[in-house]
């Protein structure tokens, strides 16, 4: 069993995460690794929920600069969890030795061996830096675009008749009481990654409710979601909210609601997905037309701008991987990865014990 997200993304400018949350949760205990490009965080991570797998509902979140390296693993049975904690999502023990701790793998590298090619891992460590902060001027430039578009979809938006549609669809969602405390958890199901926004469909499989949101003003996702939300969690349910990159956080993509098997998705996710019974919901039906008549033109350069900037995000990304494997590289050569092997064993017994497994 497991869920898989993204533990953040660059949005409005800067790196955004929620996996805050989880370390200032005290039941929960959290390692933080630390170390560079290419020290083991990631693969440790990998055999920690590996292993965990068969007996415990497992949480990963992934890279958006590499989907396919793990950022954290988070094993709410045992009570813990293992995090990257170096940038850019640098994260801080709250309760040091009680409910987090640091794990320092930059012990487990030869200095010697680095040494030796200090001049290329400073010049492929700049690179990579400098590729970074490009894809997010992009990002941030695609965002400006969609948030005016956003403003037109908000400026057009037919409330009445939306707040008439969510009732009736809250309705029929919430026939009962989950009979708990409902939350709302925000947890990142798509991003933007060197391979364009990608969304982890594989989180949806236990949804057998379904429904693809049609907007492409996205305003009337957002106020639908909300809405939703709001009632989930005033009949008890805990609903997954999963925040727009592209409107940076400021408004809602997804909404997953575990205990009904109920999801909505909109945006590139919407057009992609492939569950069987998903059920379309044109969302469009709730701007004014004759409002929106005179503004076609600039909702089409705004699209077409915005793609162009995310393509162009989204190569740079790319090519800040390439470099990343580089510096990576020289930091895989000079590990002692024996000793690697031996703490990964360590901790796994450490979380068993921890959840009563050992």
């Amino acid at each position: 069993m497991s869920e898989t997200y993204f533990l953040g993304a660059v949005s409005g400018g800067v790196f955004r995460t929620e996996f805050g949350r989880t370390l200032s949760d005290t039941s929960c205990f959290t390692y933080i690794l630390k170390g560079g490009a290419g020290t083991g965080k990631s693969t440790l991570m990998k055999r920690i929920a590996d292993h965990f797998e068969n007996s415990c509902h497992i949480i990963r979140y992934r890279c958006s600069s590499d989907p396919d390296s793990l950022d954290a693993v988070v094993i709410p049975e045992l009570r813990s969890a293992v995090c990257d904690g170096t940038s850019p999502h640098v994260f801080e023990p709250a309760y040091p030795g009680v409910c987090q701790k640091y794990i320092d793998l930059g012990r487990f590298w030869d200095g010697d061996i680095l040494a030796a090619s200090k001049d290329e891992i400073i010049d492929a460590a700049d690179r990579n830096r400098s590729l970074l902060a490009r894809a997010g001027r992009f990002t941030q430039a695609a965002s400006d675009i969609c948030t005016d578009t956003f403003h037109i979809g908000t400026d057009c938006l037919l409330t009445e008749k939306l707040d008439a549609f969510a009732g009736r669809f809250s309705k029929k969602l919430f026939g009962r009481s989950s009979g708990s405390s409902g939350e709302k958890m925000l947890r990142r199901l798509t991003a933007l990654t060197a391979q364009g926004p990608l969304t982890f469909h594989e989180t949806l499989e236990d949804c057998f409710d379904v429904y693809t949101l049609s907007d492409e003003l996205f305003a009337a996702t957002d106020k639908l979601l909300s809405r939703l939300a709001d009632e989930a969690v005033s009949r008890g349910f805990k609903v997954i909210l999963s925040p727009d990159q592209m409107l940076s956080d400021t408004a809602y993509q997804h909404i997953v609601i575990p205990a009904l098997g109920t999801a909505l998705i909109s945006g590139p996710a919407a057009a992609e997905c492939s569950h069987t019974g998903a059920v379309k919901l044109n969302l469009m039906r709730f701007y004014d037309k004759q409002k929106l008549s005179g503004r076609r033109l600039r909702i089409r350069m705004n699209r077409r701008t915005a793609g162009d900037l995310a393509a162009e995000a989204a190569g740079t990304i790319r090519s800040a991987k390439a470099v990343h494997d580089e510096l990576e590289s020289f930091y895989v050569k000079a590990m002692d990865h024996k000793a690697l092997d031996r703490l990964t064993e360590k901790l796994i017994s450490e979380i068993a014990a921890r959840g009563g497994k050992a």
